[in-house]
């Protein structure tokens, strides 16, 4: 069952997936011109037609009710699985920059407060890996954002922290999806899209190729 095809035939827009683990808000959508990107909890990758069907009435009419929905959710939220367990200190406050601030202001202005994630500095590295080192990533079983320590610094401005960090909230935000090809991918055209929204974007990159002399 094409359940994208399903959805677009009643809605009559073309839809945008993303299938989520979260735990609370089970389906979310944005609407833009022609256009519905839907935030749907993994478990319903098997729901039956007529669930499929009333989810694609709630894309149509926000306020229907969801019987068939909350039914199948509440017989089937035993098979979401759990968050795997954190290892390491987490650690949002570091000498100079907040990143837990950082991250609440962006998930606000970008993903209207609905991104759900723990945030922290990661481990400090010696400088000499300074030129093979990760700014940023994103664990999705943990949910977990880690931010490079050597960018919180004085000389380091918080528009290209915030840029790292929005990076790695858009990992969260999109997941990981498959090409043509089935081939996995995270920096999707959608992804790249979404990327240079963010207000400093063009600015962050040029002052990203001074990052050596930090």
């Amino acid at each position: 069952m094409n359940i994208k095809r399903i959805l677009q035939r009643i809605t009559g827009s073309d839809i945008s997936i993303i299938y989520t683990d979260n735990r609370v808000n089970i389906i979310s959508f944005t609407k833009g011109k022609g256009q519905i990107t839907l935030r749907l909890q993994r478990i319903f990758m098997d729901a039956p037609l007529d669930v499929i069907h009333e989810i694609g009435q709630l894309l149509k009419n926000p306020r229907k009710k969801t019987p068939l929905i909350n039914e199948y959710f509440k017989r089937n939220r035993w098979r979401i699985r759990k968050k795997a367990r954190l290892t390491g200190r987490i650690e949002p406050m570091g000498r100079f920059y907040n990143l837990r601030k950082l991250f609440d202001r962006l998930n606000r202005e970008y993903f209207a407060g609905e991104l759900d994630a723990v945030v922290t500095w990661g481990r400090r590295s010696p400088k000499k890996a300074v030129r093979k080192r990760t700014l940023g990533s994103y664990n999705a079983e943990t949910r977990t954002i880690r931010v490079n320590p050597i960018l919180d610094s004085p000389r380091v401005p918080r528009y290209f922290i915030e840029y790292v960090l929005y990076h790695e909230m858009l990992h969260a935000y999109l997941g990981i999806k498959r090409d043509h090809r089935g081939r996995m991918r995270s920096h999707t055209p959608q992804f790249r899209e979404l990327e240079r929204r963010y207000r400093h974007y063009s600015k962050a990159i040029e002052w990203e190729k001074r990052l050596q002399r930090i």
